[in-house]
């Protein structure tokens, strides 16, 4: 922590704590103190935020800081570094936070310690699993994590209800994801053996939902070892989605920011929900994990203008989102496929 941080949060030992609406002059001292922090870790000093010390207002967002000084050294960072923070912050990866290894979780090189140890994509649905409210019609949705894998509430409310029923749920989540991202999957062949998933004209994969992401198997053995290195497998789907969404790409501009690709050099690229994104660099990944059902939603319309990817409008086939059933045969041709509303099974 930089020196003037230090004396900031020293000073605190002689002094009362200062109210919130000494470092914001947008709303009352009452209001500010029942709102949360959307970050874990003080802007900065880096250090977890202390209660005692109060928030600061940014564009609407409460942002918990580790003494009073800080408040007004965040408010004085330009925009973008603000806009920077707070999405790293929504996404749980603000600097100065450590990972159970102790990594910062502000820096790359933690991001990829997690990702060896694990690997999760974002709840990729626009709708709050629970009440089936679309997430942002009742303020922020909340972002909550079970055994790694996560999952956005419309409110608070719903977040009992859910813990109540996981299995329920998950259940429901899954069969939603299935049948979202089935349009957009890749190859018709096991992503770990390379066998066919279809057989005599018939579908006889496994739909299973790893991390909110839908992965087909041709067998059970095929799952376990899928599972013994998931991240392994999710590199090889992702290298075959973007091979085959890149060449009819329906975007020139990147899709977060809105700038021209290859304005700043290579475009950056990443899948999400089955989606191959393209940014005009890596600062626009974090704003797509803060919100990725915003983007998702305006890259299905840009491949939809083109006729391509359209949704499912039925229920039809079997549900996998736990990897025990099989969806149905009703594949068009993946890849560049799924023209003309083309409809699938399995969820």
């Amino acid at each position: 922590m930089k020196s003037t941080t230090l004396v900031a949060c020293l000073c605190l030992a002689g002094i009362a704590p200062v109210t919130l609406a000494q470092h914001d002059n947008h709303g009352s001292a009452e209001r500010h103190a029942a709102a949360e922090p959307v970050n874990a870790m003080c802007p900065i000093g880096k250090e977890p935020v202390v209660p005692s010390a109060g928030t600061v207002e940014y564009k609407g967002k409460q942002i918990g800081i580790c003494c009073p000084g800080c408040g007004k050294q965040f408010l004085a960072w330009d925009e973008g570094r603000k806009d920077e923070f707070v999405a790293l912050a929504v996404v749980h990866r603000e600097p100065g936070m450590e990972d159970h290894a102790g990594h910062d979780m502000g820096k790359p090189e933690a991001a990829t310690a997690m990702a060896d140890a694990a690997w999760t994509g974002p709840y990729v649905l626009d709708i709050c699993p629970v009440s089936g409210q679309k997430l942002g019609s009742m303020g922020d949705p909340i972002l909550k994590k079970y055994d790694g894998r996560e999952v956005r509430f419309c409110c608070g409310g719903c977040i009992g209800k859910f813990e109540a029923d996981q299995v329920g749920y998950w259940k429901k989540i899954d069969e939603q994801i299935v049948k979202d991202q089935l349009r957009y999957y890749p190859t018709k062949t096991c992503v770990v053996s390379g066998e066919p998933l279809v057989e005599n004209g018939e579908d006889i994969a496994i739909n299973m939902v790893y991390g909110n992401r839908l992965i087909r198997l041709c067998c059970k053995m095929c799952t376990n070892e899928f599972k013994a290195d998931p991240k392994k497998f999710i590199e090889k789907l992702d290298k075959a989605t973007a091979d085959a969404q890149r060449k009819d790409y329906p975007l020139d501009t990147c899709v977060v920011a809105g700038g021209k690709l290859g304005s700043m050099g290579e475009p950056v690229e990443m899948v999400v929900a089955g989606r191959l994104m393209r940014f005009c660099c890596a600062g626009c990944e974090p704003k797509l994990e803060a919100d990725p059902a915003k983007y998702i939603k305006l890259i299905d319309a840009a491949w939809q203008a083109k006729g391509m990817f359209m949704p499912v409008k039925h229920d039809a086939g079997h549900e996998g989102g736990h990897g025990d059933d099989h969806g149905e045969d009703n594949h068009s041709d993946h890849g560049h496929g799924g023209h003309g509303g083309n409809e699938h099974g399995g969820g």
